[in-house]
């Protein structure tokens, strides 16, 4: 009997030391979701617009150093630059349109508009990217291609485009080269 109440004393115990714990937990965090997160977010700041613009010049200028880029180069590596910038802010939302809720067909309509705004980004990095590989000489080709090996699987498109703008939601893509 002294054992029983033991048991049940120790029993009552750990469910009082458990219920303060549940009670301190959260609720679970939401799972990822990009347009989720900058709807939250917002736009950007002055000041953190300023501090991604001065990131992809020092990228722009290391990039130039590490591929020993030449004066007769400059050219394709500016349009490859343009290319992998920041794409202009959409002139509509990201998710679906706020106000009374739409149909599936519109819905639908709005990710297939989306789908090919992207489609349309990535071929244009697809084609700078080629284009400025193609304007390298053997050896930057082989330094251009250790730097892609350099950062490891990703999802993304051409080479380098994460590189250029790594905060680009990307999918996998192929290698040009």
């Amino acid at each position: 009997m002294i054992r029983r109440l033991s048991v049940i004393a120790a029993a009552l115990g750990l469910a009082s030391l458990a219920g303060p714990a549940d009670a301190q937990m959260g609720p679970p965090p939401p799972p990822h979701d990009m347009v989720g997160m900058h709807r939250e977010m917002g736009p950007p700041s002055p000041e953190m617009e300023k501090k991604m613009a001065e990131h992809r010049v020092q990228m722009a200028r290391d990039m130039h150093v590490i591929l020993r880029l030449r004066p007769d180069q400059e050219s394709a590596w500016q349009a490859f630059e343009a290319a992998m910038g920041p794409p202009p802010r959409p002139d509509h939302p990201m998710g679906p349109p706020d106000g009374p809720p739409s149909t599936t067909p519109q819905r639908l309509d709005h990710m297939d508009k989306m789908m090919a705004e992207m489609q349309a980004r990535h071929a244009r990095m697809e084609a700078a990217t080629r284009t400025f590989y193609a304007a390298l000489s053997s050896e930057q080709q082989q330094v251009f291609d250790a730097l892609e090996r350099l950062r490891g699987p990703h999802m993304g498109g051409p080479p380098m485009a994460m590189m250029m703008h790594r905060d680009q939601p990307g999918r996998p893509g192929r290698h040009g080269g």
